[in-house]
């Protein structure tokens, strides 16, 4: 977090022949406004909503969006401190906030909100929770830029080290496996649609851990893949469970399907 206001002493020096003397001048800098994602999470400790009133600015990669469906009017931004997901009540977003571009998010008007345990980043919850940031405001609140040479973060993790401060963070799961064949998702016998669903993966040691994949993603119905390998994606959390949710369809198997297919 960085809150220090300074006042530099800058001394101009004036080229030969002005008629002016050469003056130190004062320069009041204004508060900077950026903070860390994990501090802006922490406003919302022990609370269910908090409205963000002061300047915050927070900066991050995207490493969630809706290319492949995989989120549903969200992304998901991460710093070197934490991750959090905004809720955007528009679509496509991943032709405005593009996976690995870096975002400025200025949170003042917006508000976080207590989802199961997960703090997320939203306008004033509703009756059927946190409130989507209009489409005709986002310019208002978040703008992403291409990075210039960054690396994009993620952490190789086993399954028993996830823990709080993983959650909406990406991460990645070496030498796995999915512990039955199927699909990604299951389908509604009634709808005929494709539900959100959860599977299992297991690691060399027999562990297992929950992969869930939402039904709007563009590779609901392909199967998972066989054999073993990696598995990228984003730790998400609700009431005491943590899954991970696959992102940028960053699924790589020794004998894994044809690539699914990106939203337009």
């Amino acid at each position: 977090m960085k809150t220090t206001a300074c006042i530099s002493l800058l001394l101009l020096l004036l080229p030969g022949g002005c008629d002016k003397a050469t003056k130190p001048e004062y320069v009041v800098c204004p508060p900077e406004s950026e903070y860390s994602i994990s501090y802006l999470k922490s406003l919302c400790d022990g609370k269910s909503s908090v409205a963000i009133t002061q300047d915050i600015t927070v900066y991050g990669f995207v490493t969630a969006n809706d290319l492949y469906g995989e989120y549903d009017r969200m992304i998901v931004v991460e710093d070197g401190s934490d991750g959090i997901a905004i809720a955007i009540d528009h679509t496509p977003l991943a032709d405005l906030f593009p996976f690995g571009y870096i975002a400025t998010v200025r949170c003042n008007g917006l508000t976080l909100y207590d989802y199961g345990g997960k703090i997320l980043l939203g306008t004033a919850p509703g009756d059927d929770g946190i409130g989507r940031i209009p489409r005709d405001e986002l310019a208002r609140y978040i703008h992403a830029d291409p990075p210039a040479g960054e690396a994009r973060p993620v952490e190789r993790l086993t399954f028993d080290a996830v823990s709080a401060r993983h959650i909406d963070t990406r991460v990645c799961f070496e030498g796995v496996h999915f512990t039955e064949a199927g699909s990604w998702c299951d389908t509604d016998p009634e709808t005929h649609r494709t539900v959100t669903t959860e599977r299992q993966i297991a690691d060399a040691q027999g562990r297992t851990f929950t992969v869930r994949t939402a039904g709007t993603c563009t590779y609901a119905k392909e199967p998972v893949p066989q054999g073993t390998g990696s598995l990228y994606g984003i730790i998400d959390y609700f009431a005491g469970k943590y899954t991970l949710r696959v992102t940028n369809r960053e699924a790589f198997f020794a004998t894994a399907a044809t690539p699914p297919t990106a939203c337009l």
